[in-house]
C-alpha cells in the first residue's frame, strides 16, 4: 500500500521529539503492510531481517516451548517498535508475532533504522549494543522460556543458563564457575530448598550433573534433553 508521511509519524508518542527531516527519511524507508487478525507477521526462530513499527492495531507476541505450550509474552499497542532482535545480524526471532486484530505495520531495514534515528553508523551501534545491551536481552528471553515449565525442567534450564554465563571447562565437563548453594538455586527457580535438593540428587543419579563441593558440573546434552523432551 502507499506509504506514510513524516507528520503522521510525528503523532506517534515515541517519535514526537524527532525533527521532521529525520522522520521524512524514516517514512521514505518504511514499507507498509496490512495484516488481518491472526496473520503471522514473523514466526518464532525465523531469521531476522526487519524492524517493525506498529502503525495501527494490536500485535500479539508469544513464545511456544518444545512441548507446544504457548505463553503470551505481550500485547503491543499502536506506536511501538518490535522485532528488535533484527538489530543483530544473523539472529533469529525468539518469539512469534501475529496480528491480534487487523493491523497496519511499517517495516524498515535495521541499518536504516539505526542510522536514521540514532544518527550513527550501524557498525558503531553494533559495538555498543554487543557490549551493553545484548546480555540483558538474552536474560529477558531466558526468563520467558521458563514460564509454564515444571520445576524439573526449570531447574535444568537454569543450570544450562548458569553454565553458559559462568562456565569454566575442564576434563570433567562444563563447570559452573561459582560456588552456588541449594538455597540460591531455590531462589532463582522459585522453589523450596528441599525441592531443589531432591531434583539435584535425581540429576546426579541420572548423570546429568556431578558435583565438586558446591560447584556443579553439567552434562549439557542430558539436561537439554530434559528441557526439550522431558527425559
Amino acid at each position: 500500500m502507499t506509504g506514510i508521511n513524516a507528520k503522521a509519524l510525528q503523532q506517534i508518542k515515541d517519535l514526537s521529539s524527532y525533527p521532521l527531516p529525520q522522520l521524512e527519511k524514516l517514512a521514505a524507508n518504511l514499507s507498509i503492510s496490512q495484516f488481518k487478525k491472526n496473520k503471522v507477521i514473523f514466526d518464532q526462530d525465523e531469521e531476522t531481517k526487519l524492524v517493525y513499527l506498529l502503525l495501527s492495531g494490536v500485535v500479539r507476541v508469544s513464545y511456544l516451548n518444545s512441548h507446544e505450550k504457548q505463553t503470551i509474552v505481550s500485547l503491543l499497542p499502536e506506536g511501538e517498535f518490535f522485532g528488535l532482535d533484527s538489530l543483530i545480524p544473523k539472529a533469529r526471532h525468539p518469539f512469534k508475532c501475529e496480528a491480534f486484530e487487523n493491523c497496519m505495520v511499517g517495516a524498515v531495514k535495521p541499518q536504516s533504522f539505526i542510522e536514521i534515528l540514532l544518527g550513527i553508523s550501524y557498525e558503531s551501534f553494533l559495538r555498543w549494543y554487543s557490549a551493553t545491551m545484548h546480555a540483558g536481552r538474552k536474560l529477558y528471553v531466558h526468563c520467558i522460556k521458563g514460564i509454564g515449565l515444571d520445576l524439573r525442567k526449570r531447574l535444568a534450564l537454569e543450570l544450562m543458563n548458569l553454565a553458559d554465563r559462568l562456565c569454566t571447562t575442564d576434563a570433567r565437563g562444563i563447570v559452573i564457575g561459582v560456588n552456588i548453594s541449594h538455597e540460591v538455586l531455590a531462589g532463582i527457580v522459585g522453589a523450596s530448598r528441599q525441592q531443589v535438593t531432591e531434583h539435584l540428587n535425581q540429576f546426579d543419579r541420572e548423570k546429568c550433573i556431578s558435583r565438586d563441593g558446591r560447584r556443579i558440573i553439567i552434562n549439557a546434552p542430558t539436561l537439554r534433553r530434559i528441557i526439550e523432551v522431558g527425559g
